[in-house]
Formats: C-alpha cells, sequence, structure tokens
C-alpha cells in the first residue's frame, strides 16, 4: 500500500493551533522562531493571541482577521505536522494539497525549499487582502449538473462561479455577494442541498480574484523552482504534471488564483495511479479525510488532528500508520 498526504486548504484551521503543534512536536518551537525571523514579525505570539509589548491585545483578539495571517498560520500548521510524522518515521512517496495546501505540497515534493514557500505564501496572503471582495460558500450533497443550472440562474444577481471540485456531490461557489446568496438560497430549496458561507471576504479562484493573480504570477517569475523530487499534482489541472517546468509551476500556481480548483479529479487521478492507497490528511480538522466517503472512493484513511486528545490521538496515527506500512 502507498501512504499519500493531503495538505488541505485555509479553512482548517482553530484558536491555538499552532501552541498545540509545539506540545505536540517540541522541534516545531524552532521551525516557528525560524519562521518568525524569515517573516521578522513574531508568530508565536500573534497566533497565541498574547499581547503586544504595550500590554494591549486588540489586534491579536482574532489571530486570522487578515487573510495573510490564515494563509501562513494554515501553511505552518501544515508544515509542522507534515515533520512530526517525517521525525517518527512516517513518509510518503505521494502527495497533494487543496488549494492553500498546495504550497505544502510543493514543499513535500522538493520544488521549493520550505523559506521560500513560506514568504511566497505570505505574499500570496498580502495580495488576497488588497484584492477585491467577494463571497465563497460550500454546497452539499448536490449534482454537478444540478449545480450548474443553479449557478446560471443565480448569475442574474452578479459574477459567480463553481470554484472548487471536492468531491462527486460537495462543490464550492464563488463570486459577488447577491449572487452567491441567491444560488445557496436557490440549491436548498430546489435541491435540497445545504449551504455554509466560508468566506465573506476573498472570492479566491474565481474571475474576480484575475487581477490578483496577474500581480502574484509577477512575484512567482521571481522564485526558483527546483525539479520536483516527487510528483507534483496540480489543482489546476486535476491529475500529473510530467517533469514540470519553472514555466509550469508559474503558469499553473498563478492560474490557480483565479480558476477552479479541480481536487475531485486530483484525487481520481491518485487512486487510478496507486489502487490500494492510503489516504493521510496532514494538517487541523479534518475537511479532506471527511470528503473521502466510501461511496466516493473506499480507501483507507486517516487524519493527524485531533482538537481534544492530540498527543494521544497522533501516537495512534502513527502506530497505525507503521502496521499498514
Amino acid at each position: 500500500m502507498t501512504t499519500i498526504f493531503m495538505f488541505p486548504g485555509q479553512s482548517s484551521r482553530y484558536p491555538g493551533m499552532l501552541d498545540k503543534l509545539c506540545e505536540l512536536h517540541p522541534a516545531n518551537h524552532d521551525l516557528l522562531g525560524w519562521a518568525s525571523d524569515l517573516l521578522g514579525r513574531d508568530l508565536r505570539r500573534h497566533y497565541s493571541g498574547e499581547p503586544d509589548d504595550s500590554g494591549s491585545n486588540a489586534e491579536l483578539e482574532d489571530p486570522f482577521a487578515r487573510n495573510v495571517d490564515v494563509q501562513v498560520g494554515v501553511f505552518l500548521a501544515n508544515h509542522m505536522y507534515l515533520r512530526a510524522l517525517e521525525a517518527h518515521g512516517v513518509r510518503a512517496e505521494l502527495s497533494l494539497g487543496l488549494s492553500l495546501g498546495e504550497w505544502n505540497h510543493i514543499v513535500h515534493i522538493g520544488a521549493l525549499p520550505f523559506d521560500q514557500a513560506l514568504r511566497a505564501v505570505e505574499q500570496r496572503g498580502l495580495l488576497y487582502d488588497q484584492g477585491p471582495r467577494g463571497w465563497m460558500a460550500a454546497i452539499q450533497p448536490i449534482a454537478e449538473h444540478d449545480l450548474c443550472e443553479v449557478v446560471e440562474q443565480a448569475s442574474e444577481r452578479g459574477v459567480i462561479e463553481i470554484v472548487n471540485f471536492n468531491s462527486p456531490r460537495q462543490f464550492v461557489i464563488a463570486g459577488e455577494q447577491a449572487a452567491v446568496e441567491y444560488a445557496a438560497e436557490l440549491a436548498e430549496h430546489e435541491h435540497f442541498a445545504q449551504s455554509h458561507v466560508i468566506e465573506r471576504q476573498v472570492p479566491m479562484h474565481s474571475s474576480i480574484f484575475a487581477p490578483v493573480a496577474e500581480r502574484f504570477t509577477a512575484y512567482l517569475n521571481t522564485l526558483d523552482f527546483q525539479a520536483p523530487e516527487r510528483p507534483w499534482l496540480a489543482n489546476r489541472r486535476g491529475g500529473f504534471v510530467e517533469a514540470p517546468t519553472q514555466a509550469d509551476f508559474v503558469e499553473l500556481l498563478g492560474e490557480h488564483v483565479c480558476q477552479p480548483v479541480y481536487w475531485r479529479q486530483s484525487i481520481d487521478a491518485v487512486v487510478a495511479r496507486e489502487p490500494e492507497a492510503v489516504f493521510v490528511e496532514v494538517g487541523p480538522m479534518a475537511v479532506l479525510h471527511n470528503l473521502l466517503h466510501r461511496k466516493w472512493h473506499a480507501n483507507r484513511k486517516f487524519r493527524t488532528d485531533d482538537r481534544d486528545a492530540a498527543g494521544e490521538h497522533f501516537a495512534g496515527l502513527v502506530a497505525g500508520l507503521r502496521m499498514v506500512g
């Protein structure tokens, strides 16, 4: 059996997750210190909500208030879980990442070192904070053709698109607020689907974000991508990219900002290559783990995170993966 690491996106977060990861794997203290030096700010204090030197913590009440802090925080948490797994001898030759998680995937496959990826994620978040406003909502369960009809109707209220194809019956829509709200209402009333607004500021992966993609692509051109040691599975392609070049990384990671994410197709591509794949979500919460229901793929799956019993759960996970391997 082949172990596959899955890195989640920026919805996978909660307060205190970095402190918990430092307790789980003490070497993460040093990693967080290094990341603070790289970005020039005290990340441990920021994400723990501690007051600044003046004694005020007004700006720290919500450590995820800015999108840049969401992206940096989740990227760090995913990487900390990866380091903890590898320190316990759990490794994977294949991985993939959803949205922001693709940057953890890029590091894991050796296409970019951690420090460059961290700075890129920070730049990505800063540009997102400066971009056009909009909403995102998750819709499930619903058939793709039914959601396409809903989106077409809702487009009368403004720009709206399907931006995440997450599973056969779970999707994310994004666009202008009025259109997203109307689409969610139509999906609920006409198809008995559930909707959940997951973002009220940043319409990621939608055409509204084309100006952000253009600016981020200019930044990507300054990075030095390397030929990866492991396969690259790009969100934009929904499959493996053979012998990727610098131009491929710049193009697809730039498009990634304003065009749809094909997660369902990516998982299908992994299972087609490795039918006995064992999936491990490497990051906070269990969003990707929960998407992999048995009616889609019956492969074994694990999650690294447990908010209530982190140490005990992680020890059990490592033991279980060693038995699988």
